[in-house]
């Protein structure tokens, strides 16, 4: 099962956006 150009995008947008928020936490959880 091969993913498409569009579906790598939008996993690696929605990846991107895990991370921010993780690092959204890990800075909320430090102040």
């Amino acid at each position: 099962r091969k993913l498409s150009i569009e579906q790598l995008e939008a996993l690696g947008e929605v990846l991107l956006d895990f991370s921010e928020v993780a690092d959204l936490q890990t800075w909320l959880n430090q102040s």
